[in-house]
């Protein structure tokens, strides 16, 4: 750094601009999935345990998940694969437009915030590591004008 403290600076603002761009990023992605969820409902579901389906990650198919709407609806659908974890019974968290509760999906909410998360905590750290390089690097830029002098 001592031979290019100028392209020390730069790389440390680069670093900075990374981490504005994916925190972000980040937020925006975080603001159209909560539009895309509004209106939607919330309630709990249970995960059916199929006779003769011992594992349904192994064939590729989700669990079948039932709940009960609002207005005492029974409603079961197929999760998408994954979805509910590896689990063979109990409950997941469950959305459902409100007047189409067979378009319902387990709720994705915990791995969006795992996910939102960690991008946060990445541009966080960009973001902070520039910052130190930029001012490192001019603080170097300094002492070596002052020993010249």
């Amino acid at each position: 750094m001592a031979d290019h403290p100028v392209g020390a600076a730069f790389a440390g603002v680069v670093l900075f601009v990374v981490g504005l761009g994916i925190g972000g990023g980040a937020l925006e992605m975080n603001r159209r999935e909560r539009q895309q969820f509004s209106g939607w409902i919330h309630t709990q579901g249970t995960v059916v345990p199929l006779p003769g389906a011992a594992d349904t990650a192994a064939s590729g198919h989700g669990p079948l998940v039932a709940f009960t709407t609002a207005a005492g609806e029974r409603v079961s659908f197929t999760a998408a694969s994954g979805a509910a974890g590896k689990r063979q019974s109990g409950t997941v968290p469950v959305l459902y437009p409100a007047g189409q509760p067979t378009a319902a999906i387990v709720d994705p909410r915990r791995r969006r915030w795992t996910r939102n998360a960690g991008l946060t905590a990445a541009s966080l750290v960009l973001m902070i590591l520039g910052a130190y390089v930029a001012w490192y690097a001019r603080q170097w830029d300094a002492r070596a004008r002052d020993v010249e002098r």
